[in-house]
């Protein structure tokens, strides 16, 4: 009954609401109440966003346009922003972009950090996304923010020295995009659920990853095996690392303390939520489980400190 009638107010009439949750600062009152009423606000129009409106602008970004599709990361964008989606990720990611004269992203879903990232780039950028809808969503929010010069390869990274086919797993996410599609093979996190599997390319890692000074992966449960097959190119060029952490990816987790503790880099969480501040932590004491201790589930790896 009450998700009904929040479903009467319109969507503009969360507005007032949704700025505050960007303007206020932590723990302001008005913010946390305004934080609850979009958490269920969201809850009661989930799925119906995408018939309700032409784009997506977010807030504290009103110069993107994105689709609006049923899709979990378009859907926290619009309620409460970029920020609001993974906290402090945009920020650094954009500043890593800015910095950086060739960028490769692993896993770009509908393309959020694809659009952000290659508008602040100065060089090249490469975008990897293999399921063919979601890839679809990508170009056409690329296209949306004007960025015609940026890669799209609607494939998998894959460890190995050669292109092959490989088997997606399209997970039971009840949205229509989905966001945590994964191989079936090689991953680290298992027991998910499915909904579908597809066929899709495979592109070698080691040459996705040749003349990057900027890498982020973000794939599912594979990111051990793809940074185990570049590893000597890692120690040796240093490039700089973006990678989800999953709680269970133990051995993620323990091939990053040893990468920052051979190659000298630092590693550094981003927090999701509850904090605007990246915490550098030591190699020694760096596992999977870590990130979460901080709201996070993301890791930059580098060779100095984060602007």
């Amino acid at each position: 009954m009450i998700d009904a009638m929040i479903r009467q107010v319109p969507l503009s009439g969360y507005r007032p609401l949704r700025q505050a949750v960007l303007d206020l600062p932590r723990r302001h009152p008005i913010r946390i109440a305004a934080t609850m009423v979009l958490r269920r606000a969201a809850r009661a129009h989930q799925h119906h966003l995408a018939g309700q409106l032409d784009e997506i602008r977010p807030l504290d970004a009103p110069t993107l346009s994105f689709e609006a599709v049923d899709s979990m990361v378009m859907d926290a964008v619009f309620w409460f922003g970029v920020r609001g989606y993974e906290g402090t990720v945009a920020r650094v990611w954009t500043a890593l972009c800015a910095q950086s004269r060739s960028v490769l992203e692993i896993g770009g879903n509908v393309g959020l950090f694809t659009v952000i990232g290659a508008r602040a780039a100065p060089g090249s950028y490469t975008v990897v996304e293999p399921v063919p809808m979601v890839a679809a969503t990508l170009r056409a929010n690329l296209a949306r923010n004007g960025l015609t010069a940026v890669e799209v390869l609607q494939a998998a990274a894959v460890p190995g020295g050669t292109a092959r086919e490989v088997t997606l797993n399209l997970p039971a996410e009840d949205w229509d995009v989905p966001v945590g599609a994964h191989l079936i093979d090689g991953v680290e996190v298992t027991g998910r659920s499915s909904r579908a599997q597809v066929t899709v390319p495979g592109l070698p890692m080691r040459g996705l990853a040749a003349g990057r000074d900027l890498i982020k992966i973000d794939a599912e449960g594979i990111e051990a095996a793809l940074l185990g097959d570049i590893r000597a190119l890692l120690v040796e060029r240093r490039p700089t690392l973006l990678v989800e952490v999953l709680p269970e990816a133990e051995q993620l987790g323990d091939m990053l303390a040893a990468l920052a503790a051979e190659a000298g880099y630092l590693i550094h969480i981003l927090p999701e939520w509850g904090s605007d501040r990246v915490a550098t932590v030591p190699a020694t004491s760096f596992n999977a489980g870590l990130p979460q201790s901080y709201n996070s589930k993301d890791v930059v790896l580098s060779v100095g400190a984060l602007d």
